[in-house]
């Protein structure tokens, strides 16, 4: 079933280039009417790191459409990090440095000849579990997503909550205080802690591969251990969410989540016992994503809707020329 806010959000039934803009790979996708077409691309990030990333992401986009065949009306790039209220200028990725204080849309939207539009990646995530996913039929919903940063976001009544401009980006809010420090960040942060970034670093100290980690030896204790404090910490991150934002679901997703032998029902376990209303008589509804990175595919349509009505005059602008 289909809430009836759910079937008013605005879906663009444009072809829509995506780019999911992510730590460790860049994904490109299609959406046609809020569906996935199957042509999909992907890059290591790193090429925005050695490289200008706007130049890298233009020639990025040249390569797929030139291998898709397809030339989008729009692109939408999922973003990991701050975006300013003027939905362009990146203020703070942590994790891609090169790209704070660029105005992405603007910049990238230029050298292709395309309108980019920028969304924050976990938006536009939850924004495909809403529509299309595992939220489906839910509303005030509470996003989490523990990849190589850590992401979340809350939809109300069909429309995400964003605050003064990037609430929820609770990866870098303070926490733990043991003074450890990702670089990039400032010291004490959720990332640290609880992110793909941190779980690197505890693979790298035990000198076990990370695709396998949780699938590790377990005569190690202090492995053990550590990786269930790591597990811990995420719970912590979900307890803090949802008391500030008060969700009737929660959908929880990310690459780290879906690891070979991640301890999905411990997980719960933890949320369940350390969530603000632990002993009351209602129950928490998690979720766990339907459709992993492919969400932001189903979410991306929906975004151009959006950003059309809130920028009219710029978006037609930018496909026709100026008015005179």
């Amino acid at each position: 079933m289909t809430s009836t806010w759910s079937r008013h959000l605005p879906v663009s039934d444009e072809p829509v280039l995506v780019i999911d803009i992510g730590g460790t790979n860049i994904k490109f996708g299609y959406s046609l009417a809020g569906r996935p077409l199957a042509f999909r691309k992907l890059f290591s990030t790193d090429a925005l790191r050695a490289d200008d990333p706007v130049q890298a992401l233009a020639r990025m986009v040249e390569v797929v459409i030139a291998e898709s065949g397809v030339r989008p009306q729009a692109i939408v790039a999922a973003v990991p990090g701050f975006i300013d209220t003027d939905d362009d200028h990146i203020l703070h990725a942590a994790n891609i440095m090169s790209l704070n204080g660029r105005r992405l849309g603007t910049e990238l939207g230029r050298l292709v000849g395309i309108p980019v539009l920028l969304e924050r990646d976990a938006v536009l995530a939850l924004t495909g579990e809403v529509l299309a996913g595992a939220a489906q039929d839910k509303d005030h919903v509470l996003g989490i997503f523990f990849g190589t940063g850590i992401g979340a976001a809350f939809m109300d009544d069909g429309k995400p909550f964003r605050g003064a401009g990037w609430a929820l980006e609770i990866g870098l809010m303070p926490f733990c205080g043991q003074g450890q420090v990702l670089e990039g960040t400032c010291p004490d942060r959720l990332e640290t802690y609880a992110s793909g970034r941190a779980l690197q670093g505890i693979a790298e100290r035990y000198r076990v591969a990370i695709d396998g980690i949780f699938r590790a030896d377990n005569s190690n204790r202090r492995l053990v251990d550590e990786l269930a404090l790591f597990v811990r910490y995420q719970a912590f991150a979900v307890g803090v969410a949802a008391a500030i934002v008060s969700p009737a679901t929660i959908v929880l997703g990310g690459g780290v989540l879906d690891m070979d032998g991640f301890p999905r029902d411990r997980l719960r376990e933890l949320i369940v016992s350390h969530s603000p209303v632990a002993g009351a008589s209602r129950a928490i509804d998690l979720r766990w994503c339907q459709h992993g990175w492919l969400a932001v595919l189903h979410g991306a349509p929906s975004v151009v809707a959006e950003h059309r009505n809130r920028h009219a005059q710029a978006f037609e602008e930018f496909k026709t020329g100026p008015a005179r």
